[in-house]
């Protein structure tokens, strides 16, 4: 198909890929990681982002998960107080940004029209997304290594400003007002 071979020629330049050492045969993998629907139902495409966000949002998870657990003695609650502020929305639109995401991801005409390439719920997903295909081309240890060099040295810079998790608060509060009401 001329225009998949054009999107994985595009993205075999790709600064990011060079960044991490990512060097595969699978480039579609990662063209489809960063391509939104609106792409995919203009260029006749069956997949976009979205499935491997799902396996990417839990890549993340197990990642922070086994570094919380190996590096620290916080009690459970702690550990995913602190785990959820740093995979939250706003934290995975951050770390996107850093690394350039929004040039990168693919949108339809529409949704360009819109803004919807630098909307913060589709960069954060693409975020998981790029994780997974990560994962699945080199596995556990490589998704890891960018984990490390993006998530966990925010958490060890405590570069906690921006990723204040709103519905964690807005849990923490309610449940201790209920308590006051008792």
């Amino acid at each position: 198909n001329k225009k998949r071979d054009e999107c994985t020629s595009r993205f075999k330049n790709m600064e990011l890929l060079d960044k991490f050492n990512i060097k595969t045969n699978n480039m579609h993998i990662y063209d489809t990681a960063f391509s939104h629907s609106s792409y995919c139902n203009e260029h006749n495409l069956t997949e976009d982002y979205q499935r491997l966000e799902f396996l990417g949002d839990k890549v993340l998870d197990l990642i922070m998960s086994d570094y919380l657990y190996n590096t620290t003695n916080y009690e459970e609650g702690k550990m995913t107080k602190i785990r959820s502020m740093y995979v939250c929305e706003n934290a995975l639109y951050e770390y996107a940004l850093l690394l350039d995401f929004p040039k990168y991801v693919k949108v339809g005409k529409g949704e360009e029209a819109s803004g919807g390439r630098d909307r913060k719920a589709v960069v954060a997903d693409i975020f998981e997304a790029f994780l997974a295909a990560t994962y699945l081309t080199y596995g556990l240890s490589k998704a890891k290594e960018i984990v490390y060099d993006v998530v966990i040295k925010a958490i060890e810079n405590k570069e906690d400003y921006f990723l204040q998790d709103y519905k964690s608060l807005l849990q923490e509060l309610l449940q201790a007002d209920k308590q006051g009401a008792e």
